[in-house]
């Protein structure tokens, strides 16, 4: 009877394993289109076996007590998950750099038909006009037309850069938020696996791929680690920093950099910044991961111009003969080396910071060329300032402080400034102000003002009716290029002047930059006619002149100089060059990811034909168990009637 029953209980655990296999076979078909969904197989194993017979000595007969479901376990690959994570961290930060190239590009228009350099081409064309024709209105008019345009091209192009740096900003923003809901997801999921499979019974497989879904998604934001705990919780570790924990889940945060509206993530609870500013990420060492360093790098931590874009020292500003003059540009020289490293560190890495650089570098350029032309300038050197009709002191272009001990000053902000040796016990500085030894401190005592101002030798004048001088093309907004003074003679000179009507410092930077008023109020008063009133044919012919003079070199890394065509050519070269290789990194990339996500769709994925073919099968086992549960049952009643009829 014993070995009756236990046959009747190998029927019934033969139907509890074939349901639970057709009950699995039919949870993978339910999500064959789910997105992370890990294809699911049922193991069997035999159940405890029992000893029927203990006559031999040797072994024990035994009976079996039928078939078991060992695990319903998920077929995936830990180390495929891993390779796929990786690349996918790379692919987001190559992506976040790609599209800030493509952005820079699109800013400029040079694939969209209507381009920058279309502009730059208009404006030399009508000052070519108008040196044919210095006082012809038509040519001055198309000349302050072209101008406007160009100007009001470049100041849309360098917004729009600005702009794309804040949106880019709102992007870090928004990625910080998702990293912490991620961070939040996945810690709370630990609990509940970890609850769940405590006791070591039951899988909660479907946990476990919202899970894994969740730390794919991690990974494309930020470079993560990750180990599974014995409690079957993971712990991940992001940028270098326990991020999730058995025990709690560390926050992300931002702080404001100083003067803008860009934030730098932080981690506060280890008083530290996610990303070393200044650290250059590199595939060498396994740094160029994560989309929020991408678009950390993209955007960079400031907002820049043309000053910071350093200028190599010339020789030729020095007295190479002497001793002084030699160390005074040796230490120029190392100035502009550390100015250099500066700029390779901070700026160059970041494509929306070098474009902002670079294109305010050549708009400034030709700014000041053509002005310089216009307004031809030569310096003094005093030793009292200049003052203006109200008795106030005029600002100097440079101070120079007679005492080496004095090379480093302050400005009324407390912020240091540095100066420029002279060679000869003197340092000059170039500051809207003059300079104190500390905040707050006593100012210094200047030794000499240098100021710029009209050379009324080789200036031109206006066609209208006053001769005017000084007429600039371009202006700043809210400051007058000159100061209008008199000398120790009584004679009215022009001095140049450095500070907006707030007297803050003023320079011809994008942002700041427009057409003169005055001139294009009245195109006589552009300086295009001698003092006898006649076409000023020289100066016109050197507007024209100076498009093919070498201005700038495209960055510090490189001495060569181009002329503004050359430059710009060279500049929109260097992003398409950029473009193209950051291209190839993110097709290289994707390439990579989808190739791990197809190797583990061919392996975790659900086919449908399997599963059909798995459930026909599990469907004929149940079938065959309850008949034999059927055929045992019908063989106990019969055994039960006979010893009762007996």
């Amino acid at each position: 009877m014993a070995n009756g029953m236990a046959a009747l209980f190998v029927g019934s655990t033969g139907l509890r394993s074939a349901q639970t296999a057709l009950n699995t076979t039919a949870h993978n078909l339910s999500n064959i289109n789910t997105a992370g969904y890990t294809r699911q197989q049922v193991t069997f194993s035999d159940t405890q076996y029992v000893n029927i017979d203990t006559k031999d000595k040797v072994s024990n007969a035994s009976c079996g007590l039928g078939v078991a479901i060992s695990e319903v376990r998920r077929i995936r690959d830990q180390f495929i998950d891993q390779a796929y994570r990786n690349e996918n961290s790379r692919l987001g930060f190559y992506e976040s750099q790609y599209k800030a190239v493509e952005e820079i590009e699109d800013q400029f228009g040079e694939m969209q038909g209507v381009t920058y350099e279309s502009y730059l081409v208009n404006l030399y064309n009508s000052v070519n006009e108008l040196a044919k024709n210095p006082s012809s209105t038509v040519a001055r008019s198309s000349l302050i037309q072209n101008a406007t345009a160009f100007i009001e091209k470049s100041e849309n192009v360098y917004q729009g850069l600005r702009d794309y740096q804040t949106t880019l900003n709102t992007q870090v923003k928004n990625m910080v938020q998702d990293i912490n809901d991620l961070g939040d997801t996945i810690y709370k999921l630990n609990k509940k696996i970890a609850k769940i499979e405590a006791a070591g019974i039951e899988k909660a497989n479907d946990l476990r791929d919202e899970r894994d879904r969740t730390i794919d998604e991690l990974s494309k934001y930020i470079d993560i680690t990750y180990y599974e705990t014995d409690s079957k919780e993971v712990v991940i570790t992001a940028a270098n920093v326990p991020f999730v924990t058995m025990g709690e889940r560390a926050v992300m945060d931002t702080r404001v950099v100083e003067g803008t509206n860009l934030v730098i993530p932080t981690w506060p609870g280890y008083e530290r910044d996610v990303y070393e500013d200044g650290k250059q990420a590199s595939n060498v060492d396994d740094t160029d991961k994560g989309e929020l360093k991408g678009l950390l790098i993209a955007r960079g931590n400031m907002v820049v111009d043309y000053t910071v874009v350093p200028v190599v020292p010339s020789s030729s500003d020095y007295d190479m003969n002497t001793a002084e003059g030699r160390a005074a540009y040796q230490e120029a020289y190392d100035s502009y080396l550390e100015d250099q490293k500066y700029y390779n560190t901070y700026i160059e890495p970041s494509p929306i910071l070098s474009a902002m650089a670079g294109f305010d570098k050549l708009v400034n350029g030709i700014v000041e060329a053509v002005n310089n032309i216009l307004c031809p300038e030569t310096t003094e050197v005093r030793a009292t300032p200049y003052t203006a009709e109200d008795g106030s002191e005029i600002q100097a272009e440079t101070y120079t402080y007679n005492s080496v001990a004095q090379q480093t000053l302050y400005d009324r902000y407390g912020r240091e400034v540095s100066g420029k040796d002279n060679g000869d016990g003197t340092y000059s500085f170039e500051s809207g102000e003059k300079l104190y030894q500390s905040m707050g401190g006593a100012e210094v005592p200047v030794d000499s003002y240098t100021y710029s101002m009209i050379d009324m030798d080789k200036t031109g004048y206006g066609s209208d009716e006053g001769k005017t001088v000084g007429t600039e093309l371009f202006s700043r907004k809210g400051t007058d290029r000159y100061i209008k003074t008199t000398d120790d003679t009584g004679k009215t000179i022009y001095l140049r002047n450095n500070l907006n009507e707030t007297g803050y410092e003023s320079l011809y930077r994008l942002g700041n930059l427009q057409i003169n008023p005055e001139a294009a109020q009245n195109v006589g008063k552009i300086p295009l006619s001698t003092v006898q009133g006649k076409e000023d044919f020289d100066r016109a012919e050197e507007l024209v002149d100076v498009w093919d003079e070498k201005f700038a070199s495209l960055n510090p890394d490189t001495y060569a100089k181009s002329d503004f065509m050359t430059y710009y050519n060279n500049f929109i070269g260097e992003y398409a060059t950029m473009g193209k290789a950051l291209s190839n990194y993110v097709s290289n990339q994707t390439t990579m990811v989808e190739g791990y996500d197809n190797q583990r769709l061919q392996s975790e994925g659900v086919s449908s034909d399997e599963e059909l073919e798995k459930m026909i099968k599990y469907q004929q086992a149940y079938n065959a168990a309850s008949r034999y549960v059927n055929v045992v049952s019908e063989m106990l009643e019969h055994l039960v009637t006979s010893l009762g009829n007996a």
